[in-house]
């Protein structure tokens, strides 16, 4: 229930409102919402005067069940924070997100979450030029059951220079005036390319006993896909939807084995001819509306796939066989900017180099605030974030499996379909330990 809206006379303006229950998951698609009036603004925010921080406390002795977003007055909506905390992290307290929080990432951070974070979404993508006045909604969603919570409060605040770290690329995909060619020339494919990033999986990558009651015999971790080529990745759909081979009229049919039908969709390759921007389709490979509790959006099917592999070695210690132990389903995304490489962290890093604005070439080419049936994609220097705790995030490990050291490996496009600068680095590898199997 909305308590109140206020707006403070300074630079910064802030609005609070009060909370309520969080209800715990019960099996079917509920999303406690809280709304917060804003008025008195100007009516346009944007890189200059906008939305720069969002605070609350929410008592959850279990943070990793909650999907939290936040939703504008036009309707664009970021992820604040999905799933983090880990299995047994508890409570948001006094927390803060801006997009240069000083306490860094908040999928990097431990609960309990106290300070200023990073959020999962990016937060220039509500300060679009709209206008702000109106009904914000922060948006949380119970994803497990077993536990429930509360929204002690919420506050928007809006000021200058809301985003600071934020860089506005010159290249964009409607003129190509200020794009470049990696080589130098007039004329070129602005592929991307599509790495993972071992920082985030480092963090979180948890084995779980063959008897756990919740997770039973699991290998959990998290994927984050980062684009450091010329060109965005994105996926188009072209409007053909199929039920097996078979085609349908459009995406409401639903399928005789009660799924939602796949969508054909293309990789949307863009290319610099002179000051030109240009693009061209290939058929690439099939999106589908993906109605499980903290989804209801389309996922691009068989993004990524997870591997346990066993490496025999000699006597001298060379690898001579690699024996697969598990591999999970190839997983489906969806594909958006969750944040946005910068040379000035650790997160985007790859063979010691670290990626961001200084280093790539058209930096920031592209925009995919969401996963839609129609356009879903990654910017070029963007990543696409999955935590451990996400659907799908895990490997089962066979039941009495030996103990001892293994290769767990993470491929970003395993059947290869779609078209990039570089191929070579598309899969992830580092040495795990498994002692709780047997």
């Amino acid at each position: 229930m909305l308590l109140s809206g206020m707006a403070f006379a300074s630079e910064a303006q802030s609005f609070y409102a009060g909370g309520g229950a969080i209800h715990d998951f019960r099996g079917g698609f509920k999303i406690d919402s809280f709304p917060i009036k804003v008025e008195g603004l100007d009516s346009k925010i944007d890189e200059n005067f906008g939305l720069s921080k969002i605070c609350f406390t929410i008592l959850h002795p279990r943070v990793s069940d909650l999907k939290i977003e936040l939703i504008s007055p036009d309707g664009t909506s970021i992820w604040l924070t999905n799933r983090n905390g880990r299995d047994e992290g508890r409570h948001y307290t006094n927390t803060c997100f801006r997009s240069n929080g000083f306490s860094g990432y908040v999928h990097q951070a431990e609960a309990p979450f106290t300070g200023e974070y990073i959020p999962d979404g990016r937060m220039t993508f509500l300060n679009n030029g709209q206008n702000p006045n109106g009904t914000w909604y922060l948006m949380v969603q119970d994803l497990r059951t077993g536990e429930k919570g509360a929204l002690n409060f919420v506050t928007l605040e809006f000021g200058k220079n809301p985003t600071p770290n934020t860089d506005v690329s010159p290249c964009s995909l409607e003129d190509g005036t200020a794009c470049k060619c990696a080589d130098g020339s007039a004329d070129c494919e602005l592929l991307p390319d599509l790495v993972i990033l071992s920082r985030l999986t480092l963090d979180q990558v948890k084995e779980y006993p063959w008897n756990d009651p919740y997770y039973p015999g699991q290998l959990r971790l998290a994927a984050s896909i980062a684009n450091i080529g010329d060109g965005p990745m994105e996926a188009f759909g072209n409007n053909k939807w199929y039920c097996g081979s078979e085609e349908v009229k459009d995406s409401t049919v639903i399928c005789k084995d009660k799924t939602h039908p796949r969508q054909q969709i293309n990789q949307r390759i863009y290319k610099k001819n002179g000051n030109k921007m240009e693009w061209q389709d290939r058929v690439a490979g099939t999106n589908y509306f993906d109605d499980k509790p903290g989804h209801n959006h389309y996922h691009v099917d068989d993004w990524v796939e997870f591997r346990v592999i066993k490496e025999i070695k000699n006597k001298s210690g060379k690898v001579t066989k690699r024996e697969l132990v598990s591999k999970g389903s190839k997983v489906s995304y969806c594909l958006f900017d969750s944040g946005i490489c910068n040379n000035n962290d650790s997160l985007c890093v790859l063979n010691g180099k670290t990626y961001g604005d200084q280093n790539l070439t058209n930096y920031g080419l592209g925009n995919y605030v969401d996963c839609k049936s129609l356009k879903q994609g990654i910017s070029v220097g963007g990543y696409d974030t999955y935590g451990m705790m996400y659907e799908g995030q895990s490997v089962s490990l066979p039941k009495g499996l030996k103990s001892g050291d293994y290769i767990l490996e993470i491929e970003v496009d395993p059947t290869g379909i779609y078209k990039e600068k570089d191929k070579s680095n598309n899969t992830f590898k580092m040495p795990i330990h498994i002692s709780k199997q047997e």
